[in-house]
């Protein structure tokens, strides 16, 4: 039988499907934890942030140093948004910076490799229909 939805159900199974981290020890002796199901919302904030900061690069003055380092922009967003990690920088040169420090330490990869390869397919989908949503409206407007 079924049951009325309630928003206290809702909590649970919210809770219950995403509240779940894994703990990853790194070769550095330090851990973090990470999200084990992504959440959409947050998969919709890190897409509204990787925006934010791929407009900065265009509004500051960043350096062509600063700029060849935007493809790590989304990795550092996985970081943020997906583990334990949440204080990784909003401007675009400290957050390059971070994620230099992180490479130099050899750590990015490791932790990268530890997300589950499910969790970011739905990122790089959402990404996806993201970027052909912008076009058709773009193409769209271009005809009018």
């Amino acid at each position: 039988m079924s049951k009325q939805l309630t928003l206290t159900t809702v909590n649970k199974a919210h809770a219950k499907e995403f509240n779940e981290q894994k703990k990853v020890t790194l070769k550095t002796g330090d851990f973090l934890l990470i999200d084990v199901h992504f959440r959409k919302a947050k998969i919709q904030q890190l897409l509204i942030d990787y925006q934010e900061l791929l407009e900065q690069t265009h509004t500051k003055a960043v350096s062509m140093g600063v700029l060849k380092d935007t493809t790590f922009v989304f990795y550092m967003l996985l970081l943020r948004h997906f583990t334990s990690l949440s204080q990784i920088p909003n401007e675009i040169d400290k957050l390059v910076v971070c994620c230099e420090k992180l490479l130099d330490l050899g750590i990015l990869e490791e932790i990268l490799n530890a997300f589950d390869e499910k969790e970011l397919q739905k990122v790089t989908d959402t990404m996806k229909r993201a970027s052909e949503n912008s076009k058709s409206i773009n193409s769209q407007l271009e005809s009018e």
